[in-house]
């Protein structure tokens, strides 16, 4: 659903508008191009950013370099690409978190659609189910299964913070499955993911590439695949939550945004090489093994993403009265 939804607006978006590469100003190669990250290394948002610096240095020559900015959920890196200077050498490369930050922090200090020049949708992965590797459920129907049968006890399960995709995609399966679990919110992907190895939290949903070595070494074992399509290649033994009997197919898309006031020829470039970026079949077939789907697409085509996710979500959270303390 939401996955045949990002590619529709990236085909009608495209990059045929954008101009030559050859008119596209270049910035000077003294400083650094910054790449904010909202949360601690280890995570998916994480590895999306690095590998896409890696590969804008290689095609420009102009040294990029990413910044973890972590903590309150994503608002302290939303929060500093805000008010970097709209000069082109900061971006903020986030996930779909920031279209659910509005409801969730009255006093954000900064509009979401207003305060940042969309840029380019990147990737959308599929949301992996995981449980400790000595778990007794061997699929998702186990899981809701037993959660069901413990009541009260049932368990916990983490998220990357109070209010993000994976807190609110659990509330989502719970209340469709009619099971429930005490939710237990982290500064990052990467801690909660440790906490599920180290036996502390009982499920997680993620993105493949946090996962994926863990479940391979057998210390986690993916019980459900989230995915509007079949099985993916990176974990093709999963079955997908639909398989399963459940209507889950939500998934998480990466984006990059700059500050309000950036000047156009600097996005128009940016978009360019991000495009560049995305038509690498290297680079396609390594998202490929990840499971997930390169999806490009214009600044514009971000902004409706973005604004179909805030009006999605936000109501879920007023009705559900989801606040940062749960």
């Amino acid at each position: 659903m939401f996955r045949r939804t990002l590619a529709a607006l990236a085909a009608l978006a495209g990059f045929a508008a954008l101009p030559a590469e050859a008119q596209a100003p270049a910035w000077p190669r003294d400083r650094q191009v910054r790449l904010l990250v909202t949360y601690p290394p280890g995570g998916t948002s994480d590895f999306v950013a690095r590998f896409l610096a890696q590969h804008l240095q290689q095609q420009t020559g102009q040294p990029f370099v990413v910044e973890n900015r972590s903590g309150g959920g994503g608002v302290v890196g939303w929060t500093a690409a805000v008010r970097a200077p709209a000069d082109g050498y900061t971006f903020l490369l986030t996930d779909n978190s920031l279209a659910t930050a509005p409801p969730l922090h009255p006093a954000l200090g900064f509009d979401i659609l207003a305060d940042f020049t969309p840029v380019s949708l990147l990737v959308d992965y599929p949301t992996v189910f995981v449980v400790p590797g000595n778990a007794e459920a061997r699929s998702l129907t186990d899981f809701v299964t037993a959660a069901r049968a413990r009541g009260a006890e049932a368990g916990f399960y983490g998220s990357m913070g109070a209010g993000s995709s994976p807190h609110l995609y659990m509330e989502y399966l719970q209340d469709s499955a009619n099971f429930r679990l005490t939710h237990v919110p982290y500064r990052g992907m990467g801690p909660a993911f440790a906490d599920l190895l180290a036996g502390r939290v009982g499920l997680l949903i993620a993105a493949p590439p946090t996962v994926l070595g863990a479940v391979r070494e057998g210390r986690a074992r993916a019980i459900a695949i989230g995915t509007t399509g079949g099985r993916i290649p990176a974990l093709p033994d999963v079955p997908t939550a639909r398989e399963q009997g459940f209507d889950f197919t939500y998934s998480f898309w990466y984006g990059v945004l700059a500050p309000r006031g950036v000047d156009a020829g600097i996005v128009a470039r940016m978009q360019q090489e991000i495009a560049r970026f995305l038509a690498n079949p290297e680079v396609q077939e390594r998202f490929r093994q990840q499971g997930a789907t390169t999806i490009g697409g214009d600044g514009p085509a971000l902004r409706r993403v973005m604004e179909g996710e805030l009006a999605r979500w936000s109501e879920v959270i007023r009705v559900k009265g989801i606040t940062l303390q749960n």
